[in-house]
């Protein structure tokens, strides 16, 4: 056949459909993208499921949370809350109020079961013990900004710490307590009281908005305001390059890596492993075994300051988030 004199030109893309992409090859140990697929099949073939299971049965799980009841102050009280967590059993969830009080609420009734002032601000930060027995909590701007208590069985203030507006446990004993003092972390010993550590040093300082000091999971090390500091030696061994303003950072549960906003961060070789846009201004919340990771961000209207008052405006009720199969 002759080829036209003429040939004419090929008829350009169309806008609105998207280019041709094959689908990526599978492997036959590959797990089914179906649940029932890989619920049925997997005592047969490929082995346990096959691979990435996990990964896909947790996919299926966390995205159908959906609202499953809403907790409203009672007696009139509208306030607001800002901060919750749940206790150490998870039989109640503790929220804190702009007004500075501390609510137990039934997670199974959703009746109000214990009201208790903790400080005069609002209450911008909540942490129960492992154990139940303590809870640390910190306000706005009230003195003292943050305070340990005893919830084992009669609710009582244990310490202050008049400055630091942010304070957290240490993660694998739980016997210190870390507390943030804009750009100073201050490590105290939680059966005496005392504080035995001071972290800082200006040159190094990133002065991030939100700084939050925190230990790493085996207690060994803290990351403060985008430092890394060996706390056997009160040595700053890194200095994380800062990609923006607010979150100063945290460790992740495999202690392999440091999460600063959008950055991922190898701890060993201090390189930058990833960067994940849908992270940035999100405060992160692991599950129990560091499989799924949460992030919410913070509107200033929703995250008060120490600088803001009580007039902020903030929700008044919270929702309980459960899964549905549906």
């Amino acid at each position: 056949m002759r080829a036209a004199l003429t040939p004419s030109p090929p008829a350009p893309p169309s806008p609105s459909s998207p280019p041709h992409r094959c689908p990526e090859p599978t492997q036959r140990r590959m797990a089914e993208p179906n649940f029932s697929a890989r619920l049925g099949g997997r005592g047969l073939y490929p082995r346990h499921g096959g691979v990435d299971r996990g990964g896909l049965d947790r996919h299926l799980i966390f995205s159908r949370f959906r609202p499953m009841s809403v907790f409203h102050e009672g007696d009139g009280d509208e306030s607001g809350f800002t901060c919750c967590a749940f206790s150490a059993r998870e039989r109640f969830l503790m929220l804190g109020t702009c007004s500075g009080h501390l609510k137990f609420y039934n997670v199974f009734s959703g009746e109000e079961e214990a009201n208790y002032t903790c400080h005069t601000s609002a209450i911008t930060h909540l942490e129960p013990s492992r154990d139940g027995k303590l809870l640390l909590t910190s306000a706005s701007w009230s003195v003292p900004l943050s305070a340990l208590w005893s919830i084992d069985s009669v609710f009582t203030l244990k310490n202050s710490f008049v400055d630091d507006h942010y304070v957290e446990f240490s993660k694998h004993s739980q016997d210190r307590v870390i507390g943030t003092k804009d750009q100073v972390a201050h490590i105290y010993d939680i059966q005496t009281g005392m504080k035995t550590l001071t972290l800082n040093d200006p040159s190094l300082a990133n002065n991030y908005k939100r700084n939050c000091a925190t230990f790493n999971p085996s207690d060994d090390l803290v990351l403060n305001d985008g430092v890394l500091w060996d706390v056997r030696n009160s040595r700053a061994i890194h200095k994380f390059d800062k990609f923006n303003m607010n979150i100063s950072g945290d460790f992740h549960p495999n202690d392999l890596e440091v999460i600063i906003n959008t950055e991922i961060w190898d701890l060993r070789t201090f390189h930058l492993l990833h960067t994940v846009p849908a992270l940035d201004q999100c405060r992160l919340v692991f599950n129990s075994n560091a499989t799924i990771m949460y992030g919410g961000t913070f509107t200033p209207e929703q995250h008060p300051t120490r600088t803001e008052g009580q007039g902020s405006r903030v929700p008044t009720c919270c929702d309980l988030i459960g899964f549905h199969g549906s």
